[in-house]
């Protein structure tokens, strides 16, 4: 399965995103959609987890029982590289910056707060903050759950973590419905968000950054997310800036980011994750070897043997 992880990746900075049709983030998201009901109770919200979850984790993961080699192959590439986006994440955060009305609507893709009313130190720090925090959301997360249960770990994380972002607010008519989305989707990112953050740590002093205390104010951050906080954070002492959702939190030293910040927040992001490709790519070598479809479902499969 390792060959098939990069080709999927390979894949991803090719291409980028599949068509809407053949993704099933998209196909979870519609489902959880026309099931959601204002107010409903955390029973409800379970069973609502269940119904957008399951049914394509199961379908998907019959892909490696196709008997026609080539035709698995295809597919197992295609619904692999579904669970990470590292080309769309970066090229949104790139055209980021200059800060002017075009460049605004990319950065609007990243997050939900209204760029458009927001000064040009907020709008990149609000797309450092996106990058950072999608990187273990959307890429490292998912890869570490690939490393342990195969290809259904992996999906299993991208599902939760768009469940998470359909239903999981602690609004009045989400809050217990959403709350089982939420634990889910925390408890999935609790290990590769502190892995990602170390990673980040372990790059900055590749790239000549030496910084000093970095989970010490992780610990102090006024960021509620116990799993975001990690990343952006650690962004924020590294870069030597300050990071700040209006309203909500402010983390880091400093200025608000400049046009320059982002460009080494986005190097700081590539060597992060190369560094986390390689030792994903040696741990999985040493559990499972080389051959292409070797134990697509992670230690559950390994365990059998």
């Amino acid at each position: 399965m390792l060959p098939i992880l990069y080709l999927a990746i390979a894949l991803d900075l090719a291409l980028g995103e599949p068509p809407l049709w053949l993704h099933p983030v998209v196909w979870s998201g519609k489902i959880s959609e026309r099931l959601i009901v204002p107010y409903k109770g955390k029973a409800y919200g379970i069973l609502l987890w269940f119904v957008s979850v399951m049914p394509i984790l199961v379908m998907l993961s019959l892909v490696f029982l196709i008997p026609i080699p080539s035709v698995k192959l295809i597919l197992a590439i295609i619904f692999l590289k579904t669970t990470f986006s590292i080309k769309m994440l970066y090229t949104l955060v790139k055209k980021s910056a200059p800060v002017n009305e075009e460049s605004r609507k990319y950065t609007q893709q990243l997050v939900r707060r209204n760029v458009y009313e927001l000064d040009d130190g907020h709008v990149i720090s609000a797309a450092i903050e996106s990058l950072f925090e999608s990187l273990v959301d959307g890429i490292t997360s998912p890869l570490f759950w690939f490393l342990f249960l195969g290809f259904p770990g992996a999906l299993l994380q991208r599902l939760s973590n768009t469940m998470d972002s359909m239903v999981g607010y602690k609004t009045p008519e989400l809050i217990k419905q959403g709350w089982f989305s939420a634990k889910v989707d925390t408890l999935l990112n609790y290990i590769p968000a502190r892995l990602t953050s170390l990673f980040m740590v372990i790059s900055a002093y590749l790239m000549g950054i030496k910084v000093n205390g970095v989970f010490k104010e992780i610990r102090r951050s006024e960021i509620e997310s116990i799993n975001a906080k990690y990343p952006i954070t650690a962004a924020a002492i590294i870069l030597g800036v300050k990071l700040e959702k209006p309203g909500h939190y402010t983390v880091g030293k400093g200025n608000l980011p400049t046009e320059n910040d982002l460009k080494r927040a986005l190097k700081l992001f590539k060597l992060t994750l190369s560094l986390y490709l390689l030792i994903i790519s040696i741990v999985y070598y040493y559990l499972y070897g080389l051959a292409l479809f070797s134990y697509p479902y992670g230690l559950v499969e390994l365990i059998k043997w």
